[in-house]
């Protein structure tokens, strides 16, 4: 029988944190959430952006118009979120995946059988992300019925549908 054995090696990573006068998880963080807070307004720019470019995006005049209107409806929400996850913005998070999940749902159920698709639904998702876009962060009361009135707008939407 033969072994072999090496000598393991540490990670850098754990040969920066063992070492002395390395950083501290909590100073990394302070740290992390101060470059954060640098990026900010850049992120909020890029989310009023996106979803004034969701806004722009006109109703579909045909089928196959629709379902390139669509995929830039979905871009652009897929840029607020890209913009505001990081800065932990949940509710518009939240409201921009549903205007996805609404978007999926058309372009399915559009390809499936030609079903016309509701653009209001998508036009109140758009508003409503504007809306939770210029809301205080202390208005929670007012973020969260926004978000449980388009909940039931999808569910009854799509109940609807299928």
């Amino acid at each position: 029988m033969t072994v072999i054995t090496h000598a393991r090696r540490k990670s850098r990573l754990s040969q920066i944190i063992d070492s002395a006068g390395g950083v501290s998880v909590g100073a990394a963080l302070a740290k992390a959430r101060e470059n954060l807070a640098a990026l900010r307004p850049r992120a909020m720019e890029e989310i009023s952006r996106c979803i004034d470019e969701a806004a722009a995006v006109p109703a579909p005049i045909d089928p196959e118009d629709a379902i390139r209107r669509l995929e830039q409806v979905y871009r652009a929400a897929n840029g607020v979120i890209d913009a505001a996850h990081s800065f932990e913005l949940e509710d518009i998070c939240a409201v921009a995946l549903s205007l996805c999940d609404v978007v999926d749902r058309s372009a399915v159920a559009l390809e499936a059988g030609g079903v016309d698709i509701d653009w209001r639904v998508i036009a109140v998702h758009v508003q409503s992300l504007r809306l939770l876009n210029t809301l205080p962060a202390e208005a929670t009361a007012e973020r969260a019925q926004i978000r449980a009135r388009l909940a039931e707008l999808v569910v009854r939407k799509f109940a609807q549908a299928g």
